[in-house]
């Protein structure tokens, strides 16, 4: 009975053992291997580019303490340099225009002022003639008085008269060679230049022959004065004036060794001698003030 016992639960346990082996699930582990990329040359620069931006994203020290470099200094400089420029110029167009306006305001305000001055002695003129016009002793003569009444006749220059070079041939100051003076100069240090008798102006501008600065006025269709060297001239060619009227402001343009004012006087398009001319004008002048008292 025992060994009947025992051969049972033997044929169990092996029952039980051979089930085990038939139903059992055994996990295994599969080495997994790695997909070749299908562009190798695309993974190595991926590989390459990673450390680079790796590096890029890591800021420098002297980013983080906010130390400005010499490259930085340098193209400030340079953008800095680009806008002081700009500015520079900007400011050399706006002087040369304002320069531009100065001198065409100082030129009306020279005529205006030359018309002013002609409007006062006019009306100084008409009330002595009023003032004769009244007392009829004064003016009872067996003359008949002109139609026209007689220009005014002024010298080039308010003070005196001073010639420092003469009319003819001469030794030239800066050449040293002897030529022809066809004018006379006068001595005159920055003076207001006056035009000797009414008519107009021909020509104004740079003499290329060492005239500098110069005005030309034609007078009654036979004389014709130059004024040469001038360091200003308020008037333009084609433009009226009278005697009196300021016209320039003497000077040291052109081949001088010295502020001055060279005058010559041409008659009927010859040079003649500007002594004898302002002479004739002195003379003239005494004798319509002499026929007017």
């Amino acid at each position: 009975m025992r060994k009947m016992k025992k051969l049972k639960y033997t044929f169990t346990l092996m029952a039980l053992f051979y089930s085990c082996l038939c139903f059992a699930q055994f996990n295994t582990i599969t080495p997994t291997i790695p997909k070749k990329s299908e562009n190798p040359k695309v993974s190595e620069k991926s590989n390459i580019e990673d450390p680079v931006k790796q590096k890029k994203a890591k800021k420098s020290w002297k980013q983080v303490l906010n130390i400005t470099t010499k490259s930085d200094l340098k193209n400030e400089t340079k953008g800095s340099t680009k806008w002081l420029t700009s500015q520079i110029d900007s400011l050399k167009t706006l002087i040369k225009e304002y320069s531009s306006v100065k001198e065409i305001r100082k030129n009306e305000f020279e005529k205006l002022k030359d018309s002013l001055m002609l409007q006062a002695q006019n009306r100084v003129e008409e009330t002595k003639k009023a003032s004769k016009k009244q007392n009829f002793f004064t003016t009872y003569d067996f003359v008949d008085e002109p139609a026209a009444s007689f220009s005014k006749i002024v010298m080039p220059l308010k003070n005196k008269i001073t010639i420092t070079s003469s009319y003819g041939t001469r030794t030239h100051p800066i050449f040293g060679t002897k030529k022809t003076h066809n004018g006379i100069d006068l001595k005159a240090s920055y003076e207001n230049v006056y035009s000797v008798m009414d008519g107009i102006v021909t020509a104004t501008g740079w003499d290329s022959k060492g005239g500098g600065n110069f005005i030309k006025v034609k007078h009654f269709n036979r004389f014709e004065t130059s004024y040469l060297h001038l360091s200003e001239m308020y008037y333009r060619a084609g433009e009226i004036v009278k005697a009196g009227f300021v016209i320039g402001k003497s000077g040291n343009t052109g081949n001088s060794t010295g502020p001055h004012l060279h005058f010559s006087v041409k008659e009927f398009g010859q040079n003649i001698n500007p002594s004898h001319f302002l002479n004739d004008l002195i003379k003239v002048n005494n004798l319509i003030a002499t026929y007017n008292e």
